[in-house]
Order: C-alpha cells, then sequence, then structure tokens
C-alpha cells in the first residue's frame, strides 16, 4: 500500500512540475481549445518552435498531452481521457451542489 502512495505522489510531481512553467501553461490552455502543430503553438506563443519543442516534450512525458503525426507535423492534444474524466468530476462536483 506505501508503494502505491509514492508511485502517485511522484505523478503528481512530474505532472505539477510540468505545469510549474507560464509558457507550458499557454500551451496547456491552446490545447483544450484543441488541437495544435509546434508552429501554431509558436505563434500564438510567441514563443521559438525549438523552445515549443522542448515544452512539449516535458507535457507529453508528464502525460497532459499526447500526439500524432500528419505528414511530416506533430500534432498535439489534450488525451480524449483526461478531458472525459475532467467532464465527470465536474459533473459530479455540479451534482453535489
Amino acid at each position: 500500500m506505501k508503494k502505491a502512495s509514492i508511485e502517485t505522489s511522484v505523478d503528481w510531481t512530474v505532472m505539477l512540475k510540468a505545469l510549474a512553467d507560464e509558457t507550458r501553461l499557454r500551451i496547456i490552455k491552446k490545447l483544450l481549445g484543441g488541437e495544435a502543430s509546434v508552429n501554431r503553438l509558436a505563434n500564438i506563443t510567441g514563443v521559438e518552435a525549438y523552445n515549443i519543442s522542448k515544452h512539449l516534450k516535458i507535457l507529453e512525458t508528464s502525460g497532459l498531452i499526447e500526439k500524432r503525426k500528419e505528414g511530416v507535423q506533430r500534432i498535439y492534444r489534450i488525451p480524449t481521457s483526461y478531458i472525459n474524466q475532467q467532464a465527470k468530476k465536474e459533473n459530479a462536483a455540479k451534482t453535489r451542489d
């Protein structure tokens, strides 16, 4: 039981570290509205594509985003399972109120 608690806290630590950056938060905010490529995110944020790629890798490693290949581009998005989870939590909170 103790091992599961440690693993859970490590997951939270990784996720919170991934979100502890203004640029990554802006990326997440954009991706909540839909998919985007590295170049699109660079244009929106005003951050160089190379740096956006580094931020995306951190977010992907944390499990907050996922990517798919479209031609030569990588398209990033928030995983559907994560969005569904958040919607269920929001609905549960509304029914309690």
